[in-house]
């Protein structure tokens, strides 16, 4: 099923929605249906041709997705852009990339979109010439999926004329590559899976994983039956991968130089940065701590109208059942944030603070602190002021459950925990540490911290301040 790159006419105004959902695969489709059904409008945005493109190559059947046994991924790809296609309230735009991201309070995130330079021509090509356009959205949820890990030295990042592949090369080749000797590194589903099918198609394959094997059961019975296929299970991976145009040198400590065909690295994947460094350059500019990468939903970029889905979030079995359901919860989470749960409540602007801070002032306490020899007999008296910030927060108009919100309490006991629990010389140092406990925990987009060492002279009190994060 072909799918024609959708962009807007170069004279079009900005479009203006209330979700834009970088990622066209499982989880952006998930969420982007669930929205519109929600009746909120959404800006699909997929720098490949189709959407669902990364399932394309996957035409063999499948068991592991519940309710559709024997079916390919290609074929729920399909079914899924679809369906996202012809619904209402869902802009698509295919062959798009991010060229620009900023975020501001009001009116939140304003993407500037890219044709990708590749679309393609002829008659599947768009009636208007491309050109760079201006996209609004109250939110944005990333969807980017995942990319497989390239480590060096076993990838190079060139010359590798076309013989060591990584997991989506292997896919889409495995079914035409010359019969030959076969290196595959990993001990994963798609390695053995892999590993089996191509010895079935009569190439000499060894597999090599540097731990036990971590597949499915079924899978490495299978290895079983297959004498034929070599196995070297937790074993150091090699040392060097160099390809030439006649094949690849493979170099390791216990087996010395061995030559091969093809070389397959399938050492699994990791979340696709390039969306994130835009969000996080983006912060940034807006004076906002950016999350850390992979980004996981976190309750304080949920209040920027930041969220993220399916396996851009580092999930620990990241596959197209969980990326579904992730591409659920974010819709709602989504909708949570733009509209009032209750028509009692007042609309989100009248229900959210600029910012909500945890004071703890005046909090003594002896610690284990200093460089001078009469402070190392024993906790010196110290005093801590405190401030976490909690940024915006919906306003509380009655009691709530405790657990909904950051506990004072949790922060005294931090912070005198952080400060007894071992000698620290330097104040600079205790600060830093202060700092850097706070700020992981749920919710703090920011930490200033006052600690004053109140007996280190008879005529005077010093005292050092920090300021991390968001303020």
């Amino acid at each position: 099923m072909s799918q024609r790159p959708n962009r807007l006419p170069p004279d079009a105004p900005p479009l203006s929605v209330d979700a834009a959902i970088l990622g066209g695969g499982p989880a952006g489709c998930s969420a982007a249906s669930w929205l519109a059904q929600l009746g909120l409008s959404v800006a699909l945005i997929e720098r490949g041709p189709r959407l669902c493109g990364s399932l394309q190559s996957l035409t063999y059947a499948q068991d592991w997705l519940l309710g559709a046994p024997g079916e390919s991924l290609a074929a729920l790809g399909d079914r899924y852009a679809a369906q996202v296609s012809g619904q209402a309230g869902v802009q698509v735009l295919t062959g798009q990339t991010v060229h620009h991201l900023d975020w501001s309070a009001t009116p939140g995130w304003q993407l500037s979109l890219d044709p990708l330079a590749d679309a393609p021509d002829g008659p599947d090509a768009p009636d208007t010439a491309p050109s760079r356009q201006p996209l609004h959205a109250r939110t944005l949820l990333l969807a980017t999926g995942l990319t497989p890990r390239h480590p060096a030295p076993l990838y190079p990042a060139s010359d590798r004329h076309g013989r060591i592949l990584d997991a989506l090369e292997l896919t889409a080749r495995r079914e035409s590559l010359p019969v030959g000797r076969v290196l595959l590194l990993g001990g994963g589903d798609n390695a053995v899976e892999n590993a089996l099918f191509l010895q079935a198609r009569g190439h000499e394959v060894t597999l090599w994983s540097r731990s036990d094997w971590r597949a499915q059961t079924h899978l490495v019975q299978q290895l079983d039956d297959r004498p034929g296929l070599r196995r070297r299970q937790a074993q150091t991976l090699p040392t060097a991968v160099v390809a030439t145009p006649e094949g690849v040198t493979v170099s390791s400590k216990a087996y010395g130089d061995e030559h091969f065909d093809h070389v397959a690295v399938l050492l699994g994947y990791e979340p696709e940065p390039s969306a994130w460094l835009q969000v996080a350059d983006a912060l940034q500019r807006a004076g906002v701590t950016a999350p850390s990468h992979p980004f996981r939903d976190e309750p304080r970029f949920g209040v920027l109208g930041l969220f993220v889905a399916g396996d851009a979030s580092g999930r620990q079995h990241p596959c197209v059942q969980t990326a579904l359901g992730d591409g659920v919860v974010a819709a709602k989470q989504i909708e949570a944030f733009l509209r009032p749960l209750r028509e009692s409540q007042p609309p989100p602007a009248l229900r959210r603070n600029n910012r909500q801070v945890i004071h703890i002032a005046g909090l003594r306490f002896g610690a284990n602190l200093g460089v001078l020899d009469f402070e190392r007999e024993g906790p010196q008296p110290i005093q801590v002021d405190a401030e976490v910030n909690l940024g915006a927060q919906t306003i509380v108009s009655r009691d709530a459950d405790i657990g909904h919100v950051l506990d004072y309490r949790r922060v005294r006991l931090i912070i005198i925990d952080e400060c007894t629990a071992e000698h620290t010389d330097l104040l600079e140092a205790l600060l830093g540490k202060l700092c850097t406990r706070l700020m992981k925990l749920p919710g703090v987009v920011g930490v200033r911290i006052k600690v004053t060492k109140l007996e280190i002279f008879p005529d005077c009190q010093v005292a050092i301040s920090a300021e991390c994060g968001q303020w």
